[in-house]
């Protein structure tokens, strides 16, 4: 099937303006407590814009985004589009590759084991760092994070177990105290988030999800730093080795593109996921604009 041209779908209608609270709660807020206002440029609005397509599905995985007809539908220059497309890029939501432009990611099986093997280091490091650091109330954090990935597991809501789990292992790694572990980890975050809504929906039971990260926990108060790094790794590994498995059953590993079907089965998951990476970057933008 082909991808759908960029040019059929009209990204204007995604454009917002930055909200601006209501005159009365601006009247009511004591002098120095109000909040600096963001400045957006244009290549972030288009950032935004495509995000959006992206999440409620008008562009689908694969679609290639050309810097001509965005800058004609969207009424702008190419250089904004190209610098949005750099950061959506940055984020994992895109694909740049040499004179052809840029596409919509699709996790193919080489993404998905590129991803998984790192996650497997990166995490299984930071858990180790971490079980010697975490106090009770950051542990107290971790037990509410699984008990709600358990309600979401119980009531089918997919969505919300997907973001209890990105928040619960982001969580580990910003507890590890390695500036530079986690600058890495968000570097590939916005493909952790599409990896994780893709694995645990082909995943054979989402509450055998939930006890693996229950089983991370109590790995890390134990405080042995082995532990938790191998418990870390033994979990992330299986949960890949049995999505790689399900790739392969479906002939979905010999035909990367079918692997678009889990983004459509998935779409609230992916919708949430992608509007936290834009709350992300506005909350990055805004304590730039601080310092």
């Amino acid at each position: 099937m082909r991808s759908r041209s960029p040019t059929r779908w009209n990204l204007r209608e995604t454009r917002m303006a930055l909200p601006r609270p209501p005159a009365s709660s601006r009247a009511s807020r004591p002098r120095g407590a109000i909040a600096p206002v963001a400045y957006r440029t244009i290549a972030e609005q288009v950032a935004d814009a495509i995000r959006a397509a992206i999440a409620d599905g008008r562009i689908q995985p694969g679609t290639r985004l050309l810097e001509v007809s965005l800058a004609r539908e969207m009424g702008t220059s190419r250089a904004p589009i190209r610098e949005a497309l750099g950061e959506l890029a940055r984020e994992g939501l895109v694909v740049k590759e040499p004179n052809r432009g840029a596409r919509v990611v699709e996790l193919t099986e080489e993404i998905v084991r590129e991803v998984g093997s790192l996650r497997g280091l990166l995490e299984g490091f930071a858990a180790s760092l971490a079980a010697q650091r975490l106090d009770a109330a950051q542990f107290a954090a971790l037990d509410t994070m699984v008990r709600e990935m358990e309600r979401a597991a119980q009531q089918g809501e997919y969505a919300r177990l997907v973001d209890a789990d990105y928040r619960f292992h982001d969580f580990i790694c910003r507890c590890a105290g390695h500036g530079t572990l986690y600058e890495t980890w968000q570097a590939i975050s916005g493909k952790v988030r599409l990896y994780l809504s893709t694995t645990n929906l082909m995943y054979r039971n989402l509450k055998a999800v939930v006890r693996g990260h229950g089983e991370i926990v109590a790995a890390l108060r134990s405080r042995d730093a082995a532990r938790a790094n191998r418990v870390m790794q033994d979990h992330l590994g299986e949960t890949l080795d049995d999505f790689i498995a399900k790739l392969r059953r479906g002939g979905r590993g010999s035909r990367p593109r079918r692997a678009s079907v889990t983004f459509r089965e998935s779409r609230r998951a992916r919708r949430l996921a992608v509007a936290r990476l834009g709350r992300t970057r506005d909350t990055r933008a805004r304590g730039k604009g601080s310092t």
